[in-house]
């Protein structure tokens, strides 16, 4: 939801791809156009989807987001990992 993806492939079933994805998806049961809007198929030897593809989408849809992480003081950090 309100999420943007750019450079990425598309399934014919309406969800996205990227490489690493291949797990995910039943290739027997939909079509994919690449990045650039062509047919695509997995062992063609181009990839899928761009190698600087991104997503975007709000933070604020994040079920687990602080619920204090708008607040201007900040939100209190114990560790960074």
């Amino acid at each position: 939801k309100n999420t943007i993806f750019t450079n990425v492939a598309e399934l014919s079933d309406g969800r996205f791809f990227w490489e690493g994805l291949e797990k995910d998806v039943d290739f027997h049961k939909v079509k994919v156009t690449d990045w650039i809007g062509k047919p695509w198929e997995p062992g063609c030897g181009k990839p899928a989807a761009h190698p600087n593809s991104r997503f975007c989408t709000p933070a604020s849809q994040c079920p687990i987001i602080d619920p204090d992480w708008e607040k201007p003081e900040g939100v209190p950090i114990d560790a960074i990992i």
